[in-house]
C-alpha cells in the first residue's frame, strides 16, 4: 500500500495484471481458454468463435487475448490473415518492417506468406479477432520466437523510450535489493543496446538516493553479469566493460578531501589501502564518492544525460516509498522539464509495479 500510495504522485495509470484479465477489458466474445505454447512468449486466452464456410476453404474466426508483453512467435499464413483490434494496445510487425502500434478499432491485413508477429504492448492488454483462411499448406506456419530487442522496438513506436524503461527497471531492482532479478535486468538492458558504462554510471548515480549499500551491490551484480558474458555464456557483446582510469589516483597528498576519507578508512579497517576495492576499480567514481561524499559531483559525468539521471532518481524514490513524497514530486517535475514525457512517466510506473510482482 505504501508503494502504491507513493506512486500516485506520478499521476500515472497502473497497468493490468498479467495473472487475471481485468474487468475493464472489453473481451466481447469471452476470453476462452488460457493456453501456454512454445509458439507464444507468455500466456494467451483463445476463444474459437465460429467457422465461416467459404468456397473450398473455411475461415475460422478466433478471439485472442494477450496480457502485457505476451506475443506470438514469427509466423506466416499461407492464405493470409485479417486482424481486428477489439481493445487494448498491441504491436504488429512484418519481417523487415517497423513495429506498428495497434489500438481499438484498427485493422490489419497480413499478406499471404509474409512472416510477421503480433501481441500485447509492453504495459497493456490486447484483444484481437483473427480471421485466418484454411490452406492445404497449413493455416499457420510457425517460426522463431520474437527476441526482447525486437519486441522492445514497440516502446519506441509508442513514443516511449526503451532507454528509460531499462534505466528505471535496473534502478528499481537495485533499490529493492533484488539481485537475482537485477542481473537479468542488466542482461536485458545490454541486449537492448545500453552499454556497460551507462549501466555502471546508473549504479553510481543511485548511491546518492538509495545509499552506498544498494549502489555497491548493484555494481557487483553488473560485474557478475559482464563477467558471464566475458566467459562466453551468451552471445551478447560486453560493450566497454573495461573500467576507465580513476579520476584521482589513490595516493596521499594529491587531494585533501580524498586523503581525509582514505585515512578514516584505514583507521576503521586497521590496514593500509593502496588501491580501491574491486567495485571501486570497476566504477572509479563510486570510490571517489565513498571517500569524499561530494554529492555535487554526481552530475559532472556525462555518460548519462540529465533526463537519464532524473528517470533513475524518480524510479529510486518511488521504490523507496512513503516518506520521500516531496522529493518524488520535485524530481518528477524536473524530469518533465528535461523532456521526459507523460507517456514515459506512465511507462516508468508500469515498470515499478512489474518489479514489485516479480
Amino acid at each position: 500500500m505504501r508503494f502504491l500510495k507513493t506512486l500516485l504522485l506520478l499521476l500515472l495509470m497502473a497497468p493490468a495484471s498479467a495473472q487475471k484479465i481485468p474487468d475493464s477489458l472489453n473481451v466481447i466474445f469471452g476470453p476462452g481458454q488460457r493456453i501456454e505454447s512454445p509458439n507464444f512468449t507468455g500466456p494467451v486466452w483463445v476463444e474459437r468463435i465460429v467457422i465461416i464456410e467459404y468456397e473450398t476453404q473455411p475461415v475460422p474466426i478466433g478471439n485472442v487475448t494477450f496480457p502485457p508483453k505476451s506475443r506470438s512467435n514469427w509466423h506466416h499464413h499461407s492464405a493470409g490473415q485479417t486482424l481486428l483490434v477489439l481493445d487494448g494496445v498491441g504491436y504488429y510487425q512484418e519481417k523487415g518492417g517497423s513495429v506498428q502500434v495497434l489500438r481499438k478499432g484498427d485493422k490489419v491485413q497480413c499478406p499471404s506468406g509474409v512472416e510477421h508477429w503480433h501481441g500485447a504492448a509492453n504495459d497493456h492488454w490486447f484483444v484481437q479477432l483473427a480471421l485466418t483462411k484454411e490452406h492445404p499448406d497449413g493455416r499457420v506456419i510457425w517460426g522463431e520466437p520474437v527476441t526482447n530487442r525486437q519486441y522492445q522496438a514497440g516502446l519506441t513506436a509508442e513514443g516511449k523510450s526503451w532507454r528509460y524503461y531499462h534505466l528505471a527497471r535496473v534502478a528499481a531492482l537495485a533499490t529493492q535489493g533484488d539481485l537475482h532479478q537485477l542481473e537479468m535486468a542488466f542482461a536485458d538492458a545490454l541486449e537492448a543496446g545500453l552499454t556497460v558504462a551507462e549501466l555502471r554510471e546508473a549504479m553510481v548515480h543511485l548511491y546518492a538516493y538509495a545509499g552506498f549499500p544498494r549502489s555497491i551491490q548493484g555494481l557487483k551484480s553488473l560485474m557478475a553479469t559482464t563477467n558471464k558474458r566475458a566467459a562466453g555464456d551468451d552471445d551478447i557483446s560486453t560493450q566497454a566493460t573495461t573500467p576507465p582510469e580513476p579520476p584521482t589516483k589513490l595516493l596521499k597528498g594529491e587531494n585533501e578531501k580524498y586523503d581525509q576519507g582514505l585515512t578514516t578508512l584505514e583507521q576503521l579497517t586497521g590496514r593500509p589501502w593502496t588501491q580501491p576495492s574491486d567495485y571501486g576499480q570497476f566504477a572509479p567514481r563510486i570510490d571517489i564518492f565513498l571517500k569524499e561524499h561530494l554529492f555535487a559531483d554526481v552530475f559532472a559525468d556525462q555518460t548519462l544525460s540529465y533526463a537519464d539521471r532524473e528517470v533513475i532518481t524518480v524510479a529510486v524514490l518511488a521504490t523507496l516509498g512513503e516518506g520521500v513524497e516531496p522529493m518524488l514530486a520535485g524530481h518528477s517535475n524536473i524530469a518533465r522539464h528535461q523532456g521526459v514525457s507523460e507517456v514515459d512517466l506512465r511507462m516508468i510506473r508500469s515498470v515499478l509495479l512489474q518489479t514489485q510482482r516479480l
